[in-house]
């Protein structure tokens, strides 16, 4: 797992709408503070203006509501992790400049169910300070790294457009 201590990817904060979940606990390994919200959509895009965080959606409606208000939305395909991250990649290498290869690699800092801090109880191991799950350094990081590998090509491959009719999009 790698360290991303200081930089702009360090800052970056996300609220996920509850058609995100899989994608929430996915960025949270990547080590990005994720809000997972349940709410009406109001008070998501309250929330998302208070906070400042970036807005993950699917639905049109929402991303286009985030964007009158000046919020900055990612708009999701709404299936294909792999597609899902390389599209949040891609927003934020073509938005913010952030290297894609670094926001795509794990971090262990945040817990990928409640979102608590983690901190680190022995070798390759870690636990929540929030609700006291533990990780550790399995097999299961090879599947993983591969998701990640392949989100990463996804990205590297494709532009971020945005469409006319308020959907962003790939393009090689």
């Amino acid at each position: 797992m790698s360290s991303r201590g200081e930089g702009p990817e360090s800052e970056i904060r996300f609220v996920a709408d509850s058609m995100h979940g899989k994608l929430t606990r996915w960025l949270r390994i990547l080590g990005h503070d994720t809000v997972y919200w349940r709410g009406d959509d109001e008070d998501l895009l309250d929330f998302a203006s208070s906070s400042g965080r970036i807005l993950i959606t699917s639905d049109v409606e929402l991303h286009r509501a985030a964007l009158k208000r000046n919020l900055r939305s990612i708009l999701l395909p709404l299936e294909g992790i792999e597609e899902q991250l390389a599209t949040v990649a891609a927003y934020l290498r073509d938005r913010l400049g952030i290297d894609p290869e670094r926001f795509l690699s794990p971090e262990a800092t945040r817990c990928s169910l409640c979102n608590g801090e983690l901190v680190q109880i022995g070798e390759n191991l870690w636990e929540c300070r929030s609700c006291g799950q533990r990780y550790w350094e399995g097999s299961h990081w090879r599947r993983i790294n591969a998701t990640l590998r392949k989100a990463l090509e996804i990205t590297l491959s494709v532009r971020l457009t945005d469409g006319d009719s308020g959907r962003e999009g790939f393009e090689k």
